[in-house]
């Protein structure tokens, strides 16, 4: 008798622990507001490192996911996707993901830890060409986005094979050591490092320790669950509801390129390049002379992003996921006067092209609109035509679903 009171008070602590936690737990669950399409029309961090948004955006029948990189963030401009189709004027909303730096591997890893949210369904993906540096994506980049949440859903998802999630391993196990040797164990977590580690390449010490460790890893998928959630709830709150008109049964694209021309002209005055005023000159300007034949050395063709690129395109059909996959060109002017030539840019368009092909991905190709004027609207982004290519295409994209 005096053994089972012994037993029970060493219960009392973990149960009220394991209460408290369950009563936590539900309160968040509760508390998160119904989804808004108004999330779809910025790129917030929560959408890139988090799943819960992700998921809801997935339900809705009439969200077009768009996941990129900085292009995303060319807000100022009317044919940017956010603001082309606001209030669903062609019957759909569109939701970016992704920010400066989101690469391959991080749109990878998003996909891969979607669950069932994203399967069967269409995406659209944007490519980066700065992204296709030798080295691919740098170890402090990849750290801004990654998401451990992410990693370890896609961990224990029976769906994926065992062979793309040890290449998803292998190549976060390199970066995120690449990250400590440069900084340490500031911001890592170095049990997710050592799972990766695990996975790309177990031994029997490491078997041994993520034996050990499996129940944190367990606790920690959840917890970062309730995070997310939480975090969500609060962005989700922040928000006022997305205003609806009603969608337009055709769009006259003559005028709104005539109008998007016109915005440009505006935008573009301080520069023979059609690159935006104040990107011209806060980047460019009096130091002009200075970037001529600079990129006279830059190669594309050989890059860590073409293997990353393939473990993208390898997630998306072990979900069953059609992307409509948007391949950018480079400012042909630009690269002229830099020195990055039009052969070596070539190579690089035909390198992305042929592991398009690899995995019978659906290409939007734009490299053919190099010299457009007002194609893009620095160096390396979609400007207002460049978008509004896009934008045509998104409207087919959403009526053959």
């Amino acid at each position: 008798m005096k053994l089972l009171k012994i037993i029970a008070r060493a219960l009392v602590l973990p149960v009220l622990v394991l209460l408290t936690f369950l009563g936590v737990a539900f309160a968040i669950t509760a508390a998160v507001p119904e989804y808004k399409d108004s999330a779809g029309d910025d790129n917030y961090t929560q959408k890139i490192r988090g799943l819960y948004l992700l998921g809801q955006s997935a339900a809705k029948s009439d969200n077009i996911i768009i996941y990129g990189s900085s292009e995303l963030r060319t807000l100022e401009i009317s044919t940017n996707p956010a603001n082309f189709f606001a209030g669903k004027r062609a019957g759909f909303q569109v939701n970016l993901i992704g920010r400066g730096s989101c690469q391959s591997l991080t749109h990878a890893m998003s996909i891969a830890a979607s669950g069932d949210s994203l399967t069967g369904g269409k995406v659209v993906l944007i490519t980066s060409p700065q992204s296709y540096v030798k080295d691919g994506i740098a170890a402090d980049l990849f750290m801004a986005n990654f998401s451990a949440q992410q990693y370890l859903e896609l961990m224990a998802d029976d769906g994926l094979s065992p062979e793309i999630k040890k290449d998803i391993s292998r190549r976060a196990a390199e970066l995120l050591g690449q990250y400590k040797a440069l900084h340490g164990s500031a911001g890592a977590d170095n049990a997710v490092m050592y799972l990766a580690q695990h996975n790309a390449n177990p031994g029997a010490i490491s078997t041994l320790r993520n034996a050990v460790t499996a129940p944190y890893y367990s606790f920690m998928r959840y917890a970062y669950g309730l995070k997310d959630k939480a975090a969500s709830g609060r962005l989700l709150e922040s928000l006022r509801e997305a205003e609806e008109s009603a969608p337009l049964r055709e769009i006259d694209w003559a005028r709104e390129e005539s109008a998007a021309i016109e915005e440009a002209r505006l935008m573009t005055g301080n520069n023979d390049f059609g690159i935006l005023d104040d990107y011209y000159t806060t980047y460019i300007g009096t130091r002009l002379g200075r970037q001529k034949d600079k990129d006279a050395g830059l190669d594309y063709s050989v890059s860590k992003e073409y293997g990353d690129l393939r473990i993208l395109f390898e997630v998306c059909r072990q979900k069953g996921i059609e992307p409509l996959f948007v391949h950018v060109p480079l400012h042909g002017q630009w690269s002229d006067y830099t020195g990055f030539t039009a052969q070596r840019r070539q190579a690089y368009y035909e390198n992305v092209k042929k592991i398009a092909e690899e995995y019978a991905i659906e290409i939007l190709d734009l490299t053919g609109y190099e010299y457009e004027q007002y194609f893009l609207c620095d160096i390396m982004h979609l400007g207002w035509k460049g978008w509004l290519e896009v934008d045509k295409a998104l409207v087919g994209f959403y009526n053959s679903r």
